[in-house]
């Protein structure tokens, strides 16, 4: 596991990786060599702001000098995923090298905006969570202070008033309050855990609930549908394009069922038949796959597949945001209108007996 987090840590980010196979295939196409290339890279990124990259572009640079393959300039670096290796290496040795680029290219470029994406619907609730305990606290040290000395200037204590259920409230909010600090330092655990490389245990935990299962299912279906596209369009063959796809998958049940698929298609039955029966697609995807699969289309149908699972991913994205934030907004609202209830109506009753 240690070793796994070591490598995803000296990895380029997505932005990085799609910005890099966007101008490479850019200058391969315009008749530019891979080696001139990689130099021209180098010359344009700024040392300061990337040290990783342009180390990442001299080792790759000192191999194609030597004669050697992109695909080993690659694997020297140690900044690139292997599947996306595995990808060079095939359109390499079937002459798609620009068009599997400019395909890893888009591939990393929607991977980035999913997490963007996922990052921008999760701060608004924490934002949102972080108000509630900044009233919170308000309440306790100023608001509620300053009514009990009021309260006990007019009527000598509150214990012996009919104002003893703003004890209540007081009760109530230091409660509130608690459970929110729970839920942050919960919401900060998880960010370390995931940082720290404990990101299975993470999912598995949010998996319970039914929506972010749903949500870990779609990436993890989108990521593989994405890439093994990509390498059918390098060249591959189905059940090789099957297999090296499988390692971009991290939950365990869809990964099972793939394995399936692939002792299905070493039984002598096709992609689309076996997806089909294993049910990893939708049924109206995995009904389209097979027509696609006969007539030759498949590799359009598969696009239509992987813009379909972006847009559901999307959705199920902006729905958990759209639940999260109503219900935080609700509960700042409830609290804050309670209490000032509970202090209010005291006072009410207190200048009424005056008057």
């Amino acid at each position: 596991m240690s070793t796994e987090n070591n490598k995803k840590s000296k990895t380029l980010s997505y932005a990085e990786l799609s910005s890099f196979f966007e101008n490479m295939a850019m200058m391969l196409n315009a008749g530019i060599t891979a080696e001139e290339a990689v130099y021209l890279l180098a010359e344009e990124t700024d040392a300061k702001e990337n040290e990783k990259l342009i180390n990442a572009l001299d080792k790759m640079s000192g191999v194609l000098k030597e004669g050697n393959t992109f695909e080993d300039a690659m694997q020297s670096s140690g900044v690139f995923p292997d599947y996306s290796i595995d990808m060079i290496r095939v359109a390499e040795y079937t002459g798609k090298l620009v068009e599997t680029m400019f395909h890893l290219s888009e591939y990393y470029r929607t991977e980035e905006s999913m997490k963007k994406t996922i990052v921008s619907a999760v701060r608004y609730p924490v934002i949102l969570l972080f108000m509630v305990i900044a009233v919170l606290i308000v309440m306790l040290l100023l608001v509620f202070p300053a009514f009990y000395g009021v309260y006990n200037n007019l009527t000598g204590s509150l214990s012996a008033s009919s104002f003893n259920y703003i004890n209540t409230s007081f009760t109530l909010c230091r409660v509130m309050l608690a459970v929110m600090a729970v839920l942050v330092a919960l919401l900060l655990a998880g960010v370390l855990m995931w940082r720290s490389g404990k990101k299975e245990t993470v999912r598995n935990i949010l998996s319970r609930f039914e929506i972010f299962k749903n949500l870990f299912h779609g990436m993890d279906l989108y990521r593989f549908t994405s890439c093994f596209d990509m390498f059918l369009s390098s060249g591959e063959m189905q059940d090789e394009a099957l297999k090296k796809s499988m390692p971009v998958v991290e939950s365990a049940s869809l990964k099972e069922r793939l394995e399936k698929c692939l002792a299905l298609m070493t039984e002598g039955k096709t992609f689309s038949q076996a997806v089909y029966e294993e049910k990893i697609f939708d049924s109206v995807n995995g009904r389209m796959l097979i027509p696609a699969e006969r007539s030759g289309m498949l590799d359009s149908v598969m696009q239509k597949i992987l813009r379909s699972q972006k847009e559901n991913n999307e959705a199920t994205i902006s729905r958990i945001a759209n639940t999260i934030e109503p219900l935080l907004t609700g509960i700042l609202m409830i609290s804050i209108g309670l209490m000032l209830i509970s202090l209010m109506v005291p006072l009410i009753g207190i200048m009424n007996s005056i008057g």
